[in-house]
């Protein structure tokens, strides 16, 4: 049960080692850098919640920074949440170059969908625990070129080294969200 409301400065993290490590990422070839092995206490919860998270740093500068746990409390709702991991891309363009973004990519608790991309006219129906991110929030246009459709989704700017930052995000769109069921009401487009 939490403890009143969410707040991401309740997730606790402490390093338990940094190694050299070698992963695959979607379809890029062997990914070579540092995986940074933290041990996780979401204290929004009293029990079952003591979590393990790697964050896994590219030497190749300019790619990825992928956040997955790597053990999660018994909870039925958060099992198979050790085969998701949110993905932190380099902004490239306007005042925050340099820094990381990710999508707003909220769990499904329908299950229906690996995960839902808030767009930028989403925002304010994320759920209040996001709130506090409501100023590093941009349209993934403002920070990054893209061909595809995706230049409308909702993404939050981090610090590439603030690893306490994504561990909280990724709790926040993941786990609370299916903890609570949190559901985006989507109004469908014409």
């Amino acid at each position: 049960m939490a403890r009143g409301r969410y707040r991401l400065d309740r997730v606790n993290i402490e390093l338990k080692t940094d190694r050299p490590a070698r992963w695959k990422i979607r379809e890029e070839p062997l990914v070579r850098g540092t995986e940074f092995v933290y041990d996780v206490t979401d204290d929004n919860y009293a029990q079952r919640n003591n979590w393990e998270f790697l964050v896994r740093v590219p030497k190749k500068k300019g790619s990825s920074i992928e956040v997955r746990p790597s053990f999660v409390p018994a909870v039925k709702v958060w099992d198979g949440m050790d085969r998701r991991a949110l993905m932190f891309e380099r902004v490239r363009r306007g005042r925050n170059a340099g820094d990381c973004y990710c999508k707003v990519a909220l769990a499904d608790p329908a299950g229906e969908r690996t995960r839902l991309i808030a767009r930028v006219d989403e925002k304010k129906k994320l759920p209040y625990w996001l709130k506090p991110c409501n100023s590093k929030m941009r349209s993934k246009e403002s920070v990054r070129h893209t061909r595809g459709t995706d230049r409308d989704s909702l993404v939050i700017i981090v610090d590439p080294d603030d690893h306490q930052q994504m561990v909280a995000l990724f709790l926040a769109a993941k786990a609370w969200v299916l903890k609570e069921r949190f559901r985006l009401r989507r109004h469908k487009r014409r």
